[in-house]
């Protein structure tokens, strides 16, 4: 729901396979939700992965997003040339995958730069939200994807708010408009 957090609802649509028992495990504060720090807990990620395979291609997101990891083999597929030195850079929590947070974080997003020529992969919302909103506005998006139209943003601004969430910033259908508009 783009507030930073994943609910019990949001961790199942990624996998469900996970019951309130996973979650409970995974909440540490106990708070019901929960945050990047509890998600990239060592234990958190053989929970969340149970039952989960990892990915065909790094374009598909929603399947990042959702837990999957992406390989060296598969990452490269993506961006023939990539070394495995900038793997390795990539991967800063050195477990030989790369998750959403690696895959999205700035230093990763330069390093794809220059292997992409026209691809549709997304840099990271908080590159984007310049005032720091959380959101990331058309203007904000237009600094970035300089061809974004208002009609485009309807595309996958899916709750009309007319900004654009962690979730829609990271949809399927985003990354289709922005990738056409870079």
């Amino acid at each position: 729901n783009g507030d930073r957090f994943a609910s019990f609802s949001e961790v199942t649509a990624a996998n469900p396979l996970l019951d309130r028992n996973d979650f409970r495990a995974l909440d540490v504060n106990r708070d019901r939700r929960l945050s990047s720090t509890e998600v990239q807990a060592p234990d958190a990620q053989s929970i969340l992965n149970r039952g989960m395979h990892t990915l065909g291609t790094v374009l598909n997101t929603r399947a990042i997003s959702g837990g999957s990891f992406v390989s060296e083999v598969e990452l490269k597929a993506t961006y023939p040339g990539l070394t495995s030195i900038e793997f390795d850079l990539i991967d800063t929590s050195n477990d030989d995958r790369i998750g959403s947070v690696e895959l999205y974080a700035e230093s990763a997003q330069s390093i794809f730069n220059r292997y992409q020529e026209g691809s549709s992969i997304l840099v990271s919302l908080d590159l984007v939200d310049i005032d720091g909103s959380g959101f990331a506005s058309l203007a904000e998006l237009q600094a970035h994807y300089p061809n974004l139209s208002p009609t485009d943003l309807n595309i996958f601004d899916s709750n009309d708010d007319r900004r654009i969430s962690f979730s829609e910033f990271y949809s399927i259908d985003s990354i289709q408009v922005l990738g056409k508009n870079k």
